[in-house]
């Protein structure tokens, strides 16, 4: 074998019972922090939620098994101010292996179900793994592209993230503590 998997095979710990609507279905949200979203971790898995209750935040990690296809590049949220930059470069479902991984809120914990804010998936997508998200997944101020930044500012402002999700966006928490160190 000259190191190259040709298969990976995931056998899911859960389903999304209630998640972000499709589009076109029904009201859609203004943005998917506001949406309440149910996991069903199967209850052969159940017993490994026993602590899970401790953390504010938990990362899903699920199959998007609705894509078809992918584009090995294209403009992030298909915006056309946004350059073409390959797949690997954007959050795009349409990709090689279509998984999606979402930090989300969690609000209640009542094995076997899971009740979360924030979960990009849709009703019926199968759960891969879920992961508490606690200080060995915080990057304070990653770097991102301009156009990145641009759209950040601009969907922060339009859609509140302020207020429906303030742990989104970059921490000020270094700017405060350079101001203090010259004060």
């Amino acid at each position: 074998m000259n190191g190259e998997l040709t298969l990976a095979t995931f056998k899911p710990i859960g389903v999304v019972v209630e998640g972000l609507p499709r589009p076109g279905v029904g009201p859609q949200p203004p943005t998917r922090f506001l949406v309440e979203s149910t996991i069903r971790v199967y209850d052969e898995y159940a017993e490994g939620l026993e602590g899970l209750s401790d953390y504010s935040h938990i990362i899903v990690v699920y199959w998007m098994h609705e894509v078809k296809g992918y584009n090995l590049k294209a403009r992030p949220w298909g915006d056309e101010r946004a350059p073409i930059v390959g797949v690997f470069a954007t959050r795009s479902p349409n990709r090689p292996n279509p998984i999606g991984i979402t930090v989300v809120e969690l609000l209640e914990v009542k094995p076997p179900y899971l009740r979360v804010r924030g979960l990009d998936a849709w009703p019926g997508s199968p759960v891969l793994d879920i992961k508490p998200y606690d200080y060995y997944d915080v990057v304070k101020n990653p770097r991102v592209p301009p156009w990145f930044k641009a759209r950040w500012e601009e969907w922060r402002a339009k859609k509140g993230y302020e207020k429906v999700a303030p742990w989104l966006g970059p921490c000020e928490c270094l700017e405060s503590q350079a101001s203090k160190a010259t004060t």
